[in-house]
């Protein structure tokens, strides 16, 4: 009874210790919402943490922290972090940061409430697979900043940030493609089979689709701007009822696998 009684307290504490490190970087980041440079040094300090916070998960497995929902979400949330820090310095988008770390901090959020697994499965434990996931959430993230951007630019009309949105979903088509090449490679050499017809790979499918008729809209002359942005923004919305939403309210059928 002792030893079970202190497994399920270090399980306790290591769950705690996970939402911390979670928690921690999402506060900071709203917190980076303050007026001044106080409010860039609160992103700053949290960007900080929230690498440590991977750094720590990937010496805790023993391996790249892409395996799971916990460090999926995290590591996408961080993407969007770097994402706008290079925007700050590069290509200054007027209210930004109001647009984007909320988002960064919400991912955060969710996936703390997801529980974390410590171990790799051998299926997932190859460089292809690795390789894959960096590409699909980097797709993500990417995605989630020209949202962002979209968003801001609908609101004020400013033509330059209509051309930025398009920039950063073009990437994410990029990263999106590489994504599901390597991903197919993996699943051939894990599984025997490129494709399985699930709800999941078909979405992604969808998505990327969408992504395509984006970039082809905004070359239209009755889709042009506004209309375009917008369709634009969809495609993130798109992305993460792919990622949280298929699973739940589209159940994957039973395979062999």
């Amino acid at each position: 009874m002792c030893n079970v009684d202190v497994f399920l307290y270090a399980d306790d504490r290591a769950a705690f210790i996970a939402m911390l490190l979670v928690l921690v970087p999402a506060a900071l980041y709203i917190l980076g919402l303050s007026e001044g440079k106080k409010g860039f040094v609160f992103f700053l300090t949290g960007l900080a943490v929230h690498v440590a916070s991977i750094v720590f998960r990937a010496v805790k497995l023993g391996a790249l922290p892409l395996a799971e929902k916990y460090d999926n979400i995290s590591f996408m949330a961080l993407v969007m972090a770097l994402s706008y820090l290079w925007l700050r310095r590069r290509q200054a988008v007027e209210s930004l940061e109001l647009a984007l770390l909320p988002v960064v901090a919400t991912l955060l959020a969710v996936a703390g409430l997801h529980k974390t697994i410590n171990t790799v499965s051998p299926f997932m434990n190859t460089p292809w697979f690795y390789m894959h996931t960096f590409f699909y959430f980097t797709s993500y993230a990417f995605l989630g900043v020209g949202a962002c951007i979209g968003a801001i630019y609908i609101l004020s009309g400013r033509s330059a940030y209509e051309r930025l949105q398009y920039r950063w979903t073009l990437f994410s088509w990029m990263a999106l493609s590489a994504s599901l090449v390597v991903g197919g490679v993996w699943f051939y050499m894990a599984y025997g089979t490129y494709w399985l017809w699930t709800s999941k790979e078909l979405w992604i499918t969808l998505t990327w689709l969408l992504l395509g008729l984006y970039m082809h809209a905004r070359m239209t002359s009755w889709m042009r701007g506004r209309p375009a942005a917008v369709l634009g923004c969809l495609c993130f919305a798109a992305a993460l009822f792919t990622y949280f939403g298929v699973g739940a309210v589209i159940p994957a059928p039973p395979t062999q696998f």
